[in-house]
Order: structure tokens, then sequence, then C-alpha cells
């Protein structure tokens, strides 16, 4: 539970939460809905809560009205709590990612400033929801946002009841890793148990894992996943549990599917572009860490753990005071246990899906609140004069920065082919150039962190890198995103042959292309026609059909072949394959650019 609020301690958390919040709803907020959905896991985690609702069930979740196995439920269902409240729409869809996202900087928060102090915990949070992944998939309709926070939730629960040898974690903790477990499966309780084992294992203390509560704690985390795995178990006659363990997990991990593999390294060079705009401080954070973690001998923190200070917002609303601590609190972070849980935190989840044979950028999103936290306390500390760096480290950070500036500025410039040198068949979009600006925003909070070292002013130099940050990644994710959308084709292929009129009876299908969002825009189940023959057997029912394709390949493999009369209703380019498609028809009482 969190802690109680009373007094000034209300006081302080309120005006901190209040400062968390605005920024993540700076962060998040803006253009929210304005996209398209984007392929393929925002079509395909939309449209399964779609049906779900649709078909009126809490249980078996379907795509393109087939039973769905990739995924477990619990985004589906704040989906649908979602679309009753709002409506079935894009904004709708991401709005249980953007409420996670602001869940998870809170509870960050809270677990910073129960390990070290108010400042670090204050930071922390706008460290969080100011990275660039963190920001980009709390805009997404994918699960990442909400395993993130159930993540947070149970290493939070431990740490709150763990201390002073304290055995009330057990269970709350069970809970909180079957809320995860009913978010994305299996990984949402074998890694956080690692991450304990370890921490355990580091600190001399595994006989704390041998504690008769493991089985009330077991009994707990059955009962928070027991009802769905065992009703989607047995009303698919045990389909979905066997493709989910063995196909989604085992295979992912062994396997890559989809072609989504990589090297060793992956994960850790990903990070250094994903974690922007703090990657100017990534390697000093876990280096410090790292030396935090194996500072001292290992001792129990106190109860309650982490005393504060005083924060203010300015009047603006546009800057924000770290607390700093009192006399008697200096010192206090250098306790070993908070580095070293975090450091198994952080690694363990890096560790793990480098392993994995399968890789995609968000596999390791859980393991940014413990970086987060790594890197506020490494700027705060140095702040505060408990640590001495070498001389070079943090204009090193500031020249960081003011490279991801350069690097965003012209990597729009080139993707805009405002500078023009991609080949003429690569990705372009036209209109992206001018958000070049954006890459002013990280050059100009260089700059002030460059005057604030010269002048010695360091909570100058942390202050400036935090509202920086904001700034930065708010406009990186609420605006290029819109000038991106229209070469994205589902939305305005479904739109221009007019396929979404639920008063019309018509079938659709596609060949050699499908992107998910189809479904959803459509509302109505898009079969699959892998070649000619298929298109013709499609095309000679008497219900009108429909078909997305290629217009390379319907004018070179499929037209010739046909012998009833058709017509093209919609064309659009599309990004994902860098080809037109369009929509063709055998209604011949269709209209085309509806």
């Amino acid at each position: 539970m969190l802690p109680a609020l009373e007094g000034a301690d209300m006081r302080e958390r309120v005006r901190d939460y209040v400062v968390l919040v605005a920024a993540a709803a700076l962060l998040t907020l803006p253009n929210l809905g304005a996209p398209s959905l984007w392929d393929v896991d925002e079509g395909v985690n939309a449209e399964a809560a779609r049906e779900m609702r649709e078909n009126d069930t809490w249980v078996i979740p379907t795509f393109n009205f087939k039973l769905r196995t990739a995924k477990p439920v619990m985004l589906y269902w704040l989906q649908r709590a979602s679309y009753a409240a709002f409506g079935v729409n894009e904004w709708s869809a991401r709005l249980p990612s953007v409420l996670a996202s602001w869940a998870t900087a809170l509870l960050v928060y809270e677990l910073a400033r129960r390990m070290f102090d108010r400042a670090t915990g204050l930071l922390a949070g706008i460290v969080l929801v100011s990275a660039l992944e963190v920001c980009v998939l709390a805009h997404a309709a994918t699960p990442d946002a909400v395993l993130l926070l159930f993540t947070v939730l149970t290493f939070y629960l431990f740490w709150a009841r763990h201390e002073n040898g304290s055995r009330r974690w057990w269970v709350p903790t069970a809970a909180a890793c079957g809320l995860a477990v009913l978010t994305k499966g299996p990984v949402g309780v074998a890694l956080p148990g690692l991450v304990l084992l370890l921490y355990f294992a580091w600190n001399r203390e595994l006989s704390r894992l041998l504690d008769r509560k493991i089985f009330r704690a077991l009994l707990v985390f059955l009962l928070v996943i027991g009802p769905w795995y065992g009703l989607v178990t047995a009303e698919t006659r045990g389909q979905w549990l066997r493709s989910f363990l063995g196909n989604e997990n085992l295979n992912r991990f062994v396997s890559p599917m989809q072609n989504h593999r990589g090297p060793i390294y992956y994960h850790a060079a990903a990070l250094m572009v994903l974690f922007v705009p703090w990657s100017a401080f990534l390697l000093a954070a876990v280096w410090y860490g790292i030396r935090g973690a194996n500072n001292l001998l290992p001792s129990p923190l106190p109860e309650g753990h982490g005393r504060e200070g005083t924060a203010e917002l300015s009047s603006q609303g546009a800057s924000f005071e770290l607390p700093r601590p009192s006399g008697s609190e200096l010192g206090d972070g250098f306790s070993p246990r908070p580095f070293r849980f975090l450091v198994c935190w952080f690694g363990s989840y890096l560790v793990f899906f480098s392993v994995a044979a399968t890789k995609l950028p968000n596999y390791i999103l859980p393991l940014y609140p413990a970086l987060a936290i790594l890197t506020a306390r490494f700027l705060i500390r140095w702040r505060d004069g408990e640590l001495q760096l070498p001389k070079w480290l943090m204009p090193a950070g500031v020249a960081g920065l003011a490279f991801t500036a350069i690097a965003v500025g012209v990597g729009m410039l080139i993707a805009g082919n405002t500078v023009p040198v991609l080949p003429p068949t690569a990705r372009m979009f036209p209109g992206l150039g001018p958000w070049a600006v954006i890459g002013l925003v990280p050059l100009a909070t260089a700059v002030v962190m460059a005057f604030a070292l010269r002048a010695g002013n360091r909570d100058r130099f942390v202050r400036a890198a935090g509202i920086g940050a904001v700034v930065f990644t708010g406009l990186t994710a609420a605006f290029p995103a819109l000038v991106i959308d229209p070469y994205k084709a589902p939305k305005e292929l479904v739109r221009a042959s007019g396929v979404d009129d639920p008063s019309r009876d018509v079938r659709l299908a596609h060949c050699d292309w499908f992107q998910p969002s189809v479904v959803f825009y459509a509302r109505r189940e898009v079969v699959e026609t892998m070649n000619a023959e298929k298109v013709a057997e499609f095309f000679s029912l008497p219900t009108p059909g429909y078909l997305f394709i290629p217009e390379k390949t319907w004018t070179e493999r499929v037209e010739p072949k046909m012998t009833v009369q058709t017509q093209v209703v919609a064309k659009h380019y599309d990004f994902y394959r860098n080809c037109d498609v369009i929509v063709v028809t055998n209604d011949v009482t269709a209209t085309a650019g509806r």
C-alpha cells in the first residue's frame, strides 16, 4: 500500500504528484487520437477489444473473428471499458496506456522516494515518462504500458514490505504478479522472480525465500489469474493455452518469430537510442549504480527510509524545483541495498531478452523504471556533491545531448527529403522536414546546461535537463506522427471504398497485402485470398466483394485472369510496403472515392 498522507507529507506529495501528472499529460495527451492506428500491434489489439465488446464476452479474445492467442486479456478489458465510456476510436484504444503511464510515474516516484529521497523520486518520475520509448508506448494501444505498471507495482510492494526482514511482501507481490500475468503472460512472474532471487542472493539472504508464506502467495496468485485462464482454457478446449504457452512464449524465446531477430547486443544498442534524451547519462548512471551496489556491506534499510525536503512549482507551471535533502539525509543513498535491487532489476531484463531469439525494442520496457531511478539518483548525488566525477564526464553528457539534437534535426530533414540523399525508392515523408526544429530543443537545453555547468550551478543543470526532456519528447511524440499518418493506407482505403457502412452487405478480402487495422476500421471480417484463382473464386459469389491488393500485384498477376467485371474504387500509398494499394470490387454500382 502507498504510505499514508498526513500533514506536510501530504502537501509535499500532492505538489509532486501535480508536477508528475502535468508532465505526463503534456507528454501523452496532445494529438493522442489524431493518427490512425499503427499496424501491426495497435490494429490487432484495438480490434480484439472491439470484437470482445461486440460479442459481449469477457473471456475469449478474437481478432478478425478468429481466436487470438498472442496475448492475455487485461488490455482488452481496459480497452472495452474505454470504448464503453468514450466510444470505439483510436483515442479510446490508447487511453489505457496513457493512464497506465501516469500511474507508473507516480509509483516510480514513491519507490525512488522510499529508496532514497524525495528529489530522486521526483526526478525519476520525470526521467521515466520523458524517455522516448516510454512516451511512445504510452501512446500505443498495446499491453506494454499496462505491463510496465504492474511490474513497477510488483517491485514497489516488495520493496516497501521486505524491509527489516519483514515477510509481509509475499502476498501483495504475488497479487501484483498475477495482474502482470493477465497482461502479458509468464514474463509477469518469471522475471520479477528472477530479480528477487538475484537480489537476495547478492545480500546472502536466500533463506528468506524459504518461507511458509510462499503457499499463501501462490494461492493468491492463482486466485488472480485462475478464473480467466481457467475459463478461456475450458471454453476453447485448451486451444488458447496450448498456442499461447507453446508458440507465443517458448517458440518466441528459442527462435526468431516474424523475422524479429538481432545480435545479442541488440537491446543494449537500442537503449542508447530509445532512452533519449537521457541517453547522455545512461552509461554513467549504470556505472555509478553498480559502484553504489558494491560500496558498503549489506545493511537493512530503516522502515520508511527516505526523508524529504520541499518542492515548489513555478508560478507559470513551466519548471520545478527539485527538493534538497536535509543535513541528516546526506549519506543515506550510500546504502548498497537499493542500488543492488535496481541493478538486479535492470540486468535481469536486459540479459534475458538479449539471450532470447525474438527481439523487439518494447520487450525491455520493464527495465526502464530501474534505469530512470539510477539516472535520477546519479544526477541528484552529483548535484548535492555526493559524487566526485571526472572533470570530463558531465561536459561529455552535454555533448551527447547536443549530438542528439543534431541527429534528430538531420534525421527529420533526410526523412522528409528536404535533404535529398535517399534513393528515389526509399520511404520518404514530405512535410517532415520542417519538424527538424524539434532538434533545437535539446540543443538549447544543452546550451543552458553548459552555461550552468560553467557557473557551477548544478541545480540549474539538472532542472534544465528535466524541463528540456519533457518539451523535446512531448513534441516528438505529438507532431511528426501527424505528418506520417497520411502515408498509411488502411483507414483511408476503408473510408474511400465505403466498406465501413454497416448498412451494406459486402464481403472483404486481401491478397498480398494486409494490415490489421483494416478490420478495425471496416468492422468486418477480411478473408485471405492467396492467388488469382482464389480471387476469382471470391468475386464469383453474388454478394459484392471488395479486395485489398497492391496495385502492381493486381495489374501484373491477378487482373489478367479475371473473367468478371471489376473496378477500382480506392487507391492509396502505403509506407509499410512502400507501394500503392488499391481496393477492387465486382460491385458495378459502387462509387469510387466515396
